[in-house]
């Protein structure tokens, strides 16, 4: 009868997988999670920008034949939540600033989907051809990888993160 030999090196395959295996799956899934939050902020900043590309074509002096085509408040809004696909309407927040600096605020963008309200206002001169109108938006985005990021102190966790966007555009007509 032989002896069988022992293999000194019995089980080095679930030690090397335990010091390799769980940082490099680490390592994945928060390259996972950073391709979705550049995505979410790549898709909030095109939204805004749509969203005022939308209302600086619609100033005071535009019209197409015999109707002005002045913008509301509410398709502003609905240009800018449409555009942004994958974002969670009931976090975004929609806010349209004219050149008086005065801010419409629409946190969260149902509070204004139905205003008929006109944006910029017709009464004023910040509805003219040259001004610059702004529109922003900010969203909190709830990812996976979220529950295992440490917050400031002990015991905090984050669980969203947000976005924020801007576009500044000039009206046109």
């Amino acid at each position: 009868m032989t002896m069988r030999k022992w293999n000194k090196e019995s089980g080095n395959q679930t030690v090397e997988f335990t010091l390799i295996g769980l940082p490099l799956t680490f390592l994945l899934f928060s390259i996972a999670n950073m391709c979705f939050a550049m995505l979410t902020l790549h898709t909030l900043q095109e939204a805004v920008e749509q969203g005022a590309r939308y209302a600086s074509t619609r100033g005071s002096t535009c019209s197409s034949g015999s109707n002005s085509c002045t913008v509301t408040v509410a398709q502003i809004v609905n240009v800018v939540s449409n555009s942004a696909a994958g974002i969670n309407k009931s976090k975004l927040n929609v806010y349209l600033t004219s050149a008086s600096n005065t801010v419409t605020n629409c946190a969260p963008v149902s509070t204004c989907s139905s205003t008929n309200t006109t944006w910029p206002t017709s009464t004023s001169s910040d509805n003219a051809p040259g001004k610059d109108i702004i529109v922003s938006a900010n969203c909190n985005v709830s990812a996976p990888m979220f529950m295992f990021w440490g917050g400031s102190s002990a015991g905090t966790r984050i669980s969203s993160t947000a976005f924020a966007a801007y576009s500044r555009q000039r009206l046109m007509f």
